[in-house]
């Protein structure tokens, strides 16, 4: 595989490090589709298939070159959210398109945009080569794999919310929704279930997102934790939304308000794709196996928070999300 004119067809499905050197673990995806709600459901899919995709091992510099030789979709739109309040939905009714690529919180992307935190904060030229690497990284993933594909979009971790900027920088012509939700439904629902990213033992990202020392964080509750960094999620949307940009609040959530998401990104669908945005939209969005009908429980998370979670929404998110709904509703009436 020194060749990088014989990845075509090959997508970057992690980022990790192989014999002491950092770089990218590549699977062949020929013929293959995104299908589930997550990137990663759908490589466990493929490596529990017979016989399963081959994989294998480059340093960053392939996917570089790979860049330069290999077609690829350029993104049509970019989805960022504030965690739990409906993106994995809005992904799911882009799927529903004609010839769509969506990418849903790809490990190898969000890792890259994680060492703009945890490798490159202080080092301007590591920042510019993570840059580069994380471009190569999603034209590689914009591959053409079952011939039709014309659309592509990308669904963000939350986390990446915290790099918005610079991921503007590189992508400045690229539209982008953030999602998001009332503070104390959203810490409500983090904790019932906790992500990843809110127990990862490198506290550095969460670090980083709160706004605090590192030290310090094992001294504050989850309650915490989560209220400090959702509420700087709604801090770096409201400071970066533009003309480029479409605010989306959970509470808005509907087949008339994916078909408004569309016309933003461009795109008229046609009459079968908005009868599978219907259906799906009535879809609890992360179910696989099992379709559970989608039912909203705003009201039934308010009503199950603890006094701690009302506290820490109040003290460290409420006034961003304030701000938020504000710049929404003004940009809606304009």
């Amino acid at each position: 595989m020194s060749d990088v004119g014989k990845l075509n067809g090959w997508i970057p499905i992690d980022a990790v490090v192989s014999g002491g050197k950092p770089g990218l673990l590549w699977m062949d995806f020929r013929g293959q589709k995104f299908s589930e709600p997550f990137f990663q459901q759908t490589v466990e899919r493929l490596r529990n298939q017979s016989p399963k995709p081959e994989e294998f091992f480059t340093e960053f510099d392939t996917v570089l070159e790979f860049e330069q030789v290999a077609a690829g979709l350029k993104p049509d739109g970019f989805i960022f959210h504030s965690s739990r309040c409906g993106s994995t939905l809005l992904a799911n009714a882009l799927k529903c398109l004609q010839g769509s690529i969506v990418v849903s919180e790809a490990s190898c992307i969000d890792k890259l945009v994680a060492r703009f935190i945890t490798d490159a904060a202080a080092d301007h030229k590591k920042q510019i080569l993570y840059s580069v690497i994380l471009r190569g990284v999603v034209h590689a993933l914009g591959q053409r794999h079952c011939g039709d594909e014309r659309r592509f979009f990308v669904k963000f971790s939350c986390c990446s919310t915290e790099q918005l900027n610079r991921i503007q920088k590189i992508w400045p012509d690229v539209p982008w929704v953030f999602l998001y939700r009332d503070p104390v439904e959203t810490i409500v629902s983090n904790l019932k279930t906790k992500p990843e990213w809110l127990v990862d033992p490198d506290r550095r990202i969460l670090a980083s997102i709160a706004g605090i020392e590192i030290k310090d964080i094992d001294a504050m509750s989850l309650e915490e934790l989560c209220a400090r960094s959702v509420g700087k999620f709604y801090l770096s949307a409201h400071q970066l939304a533009n003309e480029r940009s479409l605010l989306l609040n959970y509470s808005q959530l509907s087949a008339p308000t994916f078909l408004q998401v569309l016309q933003f990104f461009s795109i008229n669908p046609t009459r079968e794709e908005l009868e599978a945005i219907e259906r799906v939209s009535q879809v609890y969005s992360k179910d696989i196996d099992a379709p559970r009908s989608f039912s909203r429980d705003s009201e039934s998370k308010r009503n199950s928070a603890s006094s701690l979670v009302t506290e820490m929404a109040l003290t460290w998110a409420s006034h961003s999300y304030g701000m938020l709904e504000n710049k929404r509703r003004m940009t809606v009436a304009a």
